[in-house]
């Protein structure tokens, strides 16, 4: 195996563990030929080809390293400018290419692993690394980055040198930083980097004193959260685009946020580089009694003290939240803060947890490096529902999915609600797989069922922070004449189409109204998928047309009451989706019960059922996926319409 390939192993193991690198942080490196091939700036470890590596020139570097003539803007991206030999897609070399260039070994790998950062973010970290590597390894104290940080590098390994006689070794720990490990093959780093992680571990084991018990998961924590998600989300990004708000009310984040450890990183700084760059330098801190008055006067207060928003917000013992422009930002975010919560739980176990002063924060904040990485590792998407959060009921299969898939087309970021929550597990997974990490969620309801509704609201509140767009969809349907229908089939189709639509309005209005408080200026929406048998009878199939009629009435009644709280309702009546599962499904299809019924006049089989229906449509064809979505985007971007019921039907049905 060439030492690029075994470069690309040990950098895809490690970038995929979280236990060493979060948000792709870190870098990784390889020698040949005096040229070295590093990690491009934004290119996550776990996804890193060869292909990715851009090329420098090793003895450049180092001559910029060791001089001191002054050079315009940044003194890293200047010597890589300089030694640059390739670089494909344009991509910017790592931000710490200097101390990779000056360490000899062929393979140099950067991490962050938690276990280690135990001791690098410590008050006794040098004499920690001294107790328990001897002269295994090398400490480095907090130094800013770049040349700053590649030269303190420098001295500490020619010290060791100097003062042992033998080559620094492979194992070098950054002071509030991470790691470094080399070698000369993709083992030798593995064994350092592992060996390195157990020695701590073991010392923080024989280090832990009587946890705190864990508060008790109180009946007023989804309260909080409720409370405190829609407002953040309203209050944070764009009327256009509101932030994600998840959040985390794990053990340890309501054990160690009450503890002396968690008070530094609430109130003292952040540990390491990267819990600026993803997770913002200090968070905001919320009592546990707050209501949205005073998570508003709280973010108002931290946008003077610090000229931002938070990034992170706290109630210590409770809850934990992270804010981003979507899921998988805002989850990253999270993931950074609570990590630095375990670091510091486990650093004070072997010593004093240390954090980085105002002058070393401070730095990172403003480094344009940073600045840039962060940037390119953010997604970049665009669409007619570009950051928008979608709760659709109904989404497992048939019109439910196919809109779900249309709206991640589009931007959205999804919910896929419904009864059936392993169908939609499995699609969930699949959308979030072609689209984008966190792109699509599923969560379990039972529209028919009241605590069910607001539970399934409280997860995408404790998911997302809140919603955008609410859109009914599930329906079921029991065709018979009124004569010889089931009472059962009659109240099933009135209990998950009419009851359903309010049980689920009724759940999420107050959401997008919190919202909609914090942010005035902001509308949402409520989207009823209703059909065409809302606008006109249909024989046989009398409780699907009367359970849509009076969805119809619950719209315009909705857009009435609601409207005064940012809130629009629109209906939207499609055709019939022909190629869809409430139609073909070989048992229970539309097709099959239409047969049975005799509701199509001479029908001998399913096709001439179908045939039936086709020809009712002026448009030749049924309803798709699509058109409906195309209906949904015009509601949603429509400011000035609500209560409406919009005909999607091919011409079948027209507004008079």
């Amino acid at each position: 195996m060439s030492l690029v390939a075994e470069l690309i192993q040990v950098a895809n193991a490690f970038g995929a563990d979280p236990e060493y690198s979060r948000a792709g942080g870190g870098n990784a490196s390889v020698k040949v030929d005096g040229v070295l091939r590093i990690k491009p700036s934004g290119v996550p470890l776990a996804t890193l080809t060869a292909a990715d590596l851009v090329g420098l020139r090793n003895d450049v570097l180092l001559e910029a390293l060791h001089s001191d003539e002054p050079v315009e803007g940044d003194p890293v991206q200047a010597a890589a400018a300089k030694a640059l030999t390739d670089a494909p897609g344009g991509r910017r070399p790592s931000v710490e290419i200097l101390f990779h260039a000056l360490i000899p070994d062929a393979l140099v790998l950067h991490t962050h692993p938690l276990v280690a950062n135990a001791l690098t973010c410590n008050t006794d970290a040098a004499r920690l690394t001294e107790k328990l590597f001897g002269d295994e390894a090398v400490f480095v104290p907090y130094t800013d980055p770049g040349v700053p940080l590649a030269r303190t590098v420098e001295e500490v390994r020619e010290a060791y040198t100097a003062r042992t006689g033998r080559p620094a070794p492979g194992i070098t720990l950054l002071g509030n930083h991470g790691i470094i490990v080399s070698g000369n093959s993709a083992a030798e780093l593995t064994e350092r980097a592992e060996r390195l992680t157990a020695t701590i571990a073991a010392a923080i084991d024989a280090g832990e004193v009587t946890a705190p018990a864990v508060p008790t998961a109180s009946p007023g924590m989804r309260e909080v959260i409720n409370t405190v998600a829609p407002t953040l989300r309203g209050l944070l990004g764009t009327a256009d685009r509101l932030a994600v708000v998840t959040s985390d009310a794990s053990d340890l984040v309501r054990t160690v946020t009450t503890t002396p450890a968690g008070a530094a990183v609430l109130s003292d700084g952040p540990l390491i580089p990267d819990q600026i760059v993803y997770a913002g330098s200090l968070p905001l801190v919320l009592d546990p009694a707050v209501d949205a008055a005073a998570v508003t006067a709280a973010v108002a207060a931290y946008r003077d003290a610090h000229g931002k928003d938070p990034v992170i917000a706290v109630v210590p013992g409770v809850v934990a939240f992270g804010a981003g422009a979507d899921l998988a930002a805002a989850r990253t975010a999270l993931a950074t803060f609570t990590d630095a919560l375990r670091v510091a739980r486990d650093a004070n176990r072997i010593g004093t947890v240390r954090c980085l002063d105002a002058a070393e924060r401070g730095f990172i904040e403003n480094w344009e490096a940073e600045s840039y990485r962060k940037a390119v590792a953010a997604s970049a998407r665009a669409g007619r529902m570009d950051g928008k959060v979608v709760m659709v009921t109904g989404a497992a299969q048939g019109f439910g999915l196919g809109i779900t898939t249309e709206l991640l087309a589009e931007g959205a970021q999804v919910v896929l609600a419904d009864l059936n929550v392993e169908l939609a597990q499995r699609n969930a997974a699949e959308l979030s797989a072609r689209y984008g990490t966190g792109r699509a969620v599923a969560v379990k309801v039972n529209v028919a069922d009241e605590q069910s509704q607001l539970d399934a609201a409280a997860e995408v509140v404790a998911t997302y922070g809140g919603l955008d767009v609410f859109i009914s969809n599930a329906g079921v349907l029991r065709a018979e004449g009124v004569m010889t229908q089931p009472v059962a089939d009659f109240d099933l189709v009135t209990n998950v189409n009419y009851r359903g639509y309010f049980l689920g309005v009724r759940a999420v209005a107050p959401i997008l109204a919190a919202q909609h408080a914090a942010r005035p200026d902001a509308l949402f929406d409520i989207v009823e998928i209703n059909s065409k048998s809302g606008l006109e009878g249909s024989k046989r199939n009398f409780a699907y047309a009367g359970s849509k009629f009076g969805g119809i009435g619950l719209t315009q009644s909705f857009a009435l009451e609601l409207i005064e709280y940012g809130i629009k309702v629109n209906a939207i009546c499609p055709g019939n989706y022909l190629d869809g599962p409430l139609w073909i499904d070989p048992e229970r299809g539309l097709f099959v019960q239409y047969l049975r019924a005799g509701k199509v006049p001479g029908a001998q089989s399913v096709e001439d059922v179908r045939r039936f229906y086709e020809a009712k449509v002026p448009m030749g064809r049924g309803c798709l996926p699509s058109d409906l979505a195309k209906a949904v985007y015009y509601v949603v971007d429509q400011a000035y319409e609500t209560g409406q019921a919009v005909p999607v039907t091919g011409g079948q049905n027209m507004l008079n």
